[in-house]
């Protein structure tokens, strides 16, 4: 009995190390997938972020203008400087997502990344944002041809 214990409590300690490890944000885009619940979805280009933690800067596009900004990460404690941002006009409904993504990267306050899912959080704790991580580089991918700019529900399994 205590080597079933003695394995519990080694177990509980490896996964305890494991979940406290450096959040690694860079070496990907991270594609939007859903803003307050909801799916993201644009049809001129696709928004995403790109994080250079040796400069603790981001990229990204938020679906019609380009960001660039500082961010700091301290443990899974995140938060953005002010983001610059080109001043292009979009489709209203493309302008419409942007500016909820850019709202709620104005309230992040940690990350957590499991697998290929980063979810950014506000100072309570609800998740603001989900990501998914992507190799292929997502500034020069277009929505589907005649894709329409919707945001829908997103599935029951995101935390709200």
């Amino acid at each position: 009995m205590k080597i079933k214990a003695f394995f519990a409590m080694a177990a509980a300690c490896c996964l305890a190390f494991a979940c406290s490890g450096p959040v690694e944000l860079g070496g990907a885009d991270w594609v939007f997938d859903t803003v307050g619940g909801e799916k993201v979805t644009t049809s001129e280009k696709t928004p995403f972020l790109q994080f250079n933690e040796e400069e603790g800067r981001v990229h990204g596009c938020l679906g019609v203008n380009i960001v660039n900004g500082g961010y700091v990460l301290d443990g899974n404690k995140l938060s953005f400087g002010q983001l610059a941002s080109t001043m292009m006009a979009g489709l209203p409904a493309d302008m419409e997502v942007e500016s909820k993504l850019g709202a709620a990267l104005g309230t992040v306050a940690s990350v957590e990344v499991k697998g290929e899912t980063m979810s950014l959080k506000d100072a309570e704790g609800n998740v603001v944002l989900t990501l998914v991580r992507t190799e292929t580089p997502a500034e020069n991918e277009a929505a589907p041809s005649g894709s329409v700019v919707e945001l829908e529900a997103a599935d029951s399994t995101v935390a709200e």
